[in-house]
């Protein structure tokens, strides 16, 4: 008998422990994304969080202007341009309070229709290229929690004469 209890005392000892343990226990689960371009063709923000967290483009009394957002993008094609056009109208909204929004890239404002953003020079090597978002000059700012996105396609467009 005294055997028996000599080596259920241990395993007793042993499963209250590894429940100590499970009590005292901490887990966290990271997710995890990645994207690799080719190395003929890419538009990469500099900085990742342009495009992977709210952007603030709160109203500044002092100003009396909205904040810009600004950043760089790394872009290339070693065959020919790079065009960019806009998917759908940028705009904040709050309720049926609207203020429209003019997306430049490169120094050039996008709208719906594709056009060239970085010549065929220029993206034979990675070249960086500045985006900035403002409210349209003409833009009334009424008080309201406001939100919006901006989608924006590239296209690598080969050089003219290219079948």
């Amino acid at each position: 008998m005294f055997k028996k209890i000599a080596i259920a005392a241990p395993l007793a000892l042993l499963a209250m422990s590894s429940t100590a343990f499970a009590a005292n226990e901490a887990s966290h689960t990271i997710s995890l994304v990645a994207t690799v371009p080719t190395n003929s063709f890419y538009v990469v923000p500099v900085d990742p969080d342009l495009v992977n967290k709210d952007q603030d483009m709160s109203y500044n009394p002092a100003t009396g202007k909205m904040t810009e957002v600004k950043g760089y993008f790394d872009v290339r094609n070693s065959n020919g341009s790079v065009h960019a056009s806009l998917s759908g109208y940028p705009y904040l909204q709050s309720g049926t309070d609207q203020i429209p929004l003019d997306v430049e890239f490169n120094g050039k404002i996008l709208n719906q229709m594709p056009q060239m953003v970085v010549g065929e020079e220029e993206s034979d090597l990675s070249y960086r290229a500045m985006l900035k978002i403002t409210p349209r000059a003409t833009a009334k700012y009424l008080p309201g929690e406001y939100t919006g996105t901006v989608a924006m396609v590239f296209d690598a467009v080969p050089p003219v004469g290219t079948p």
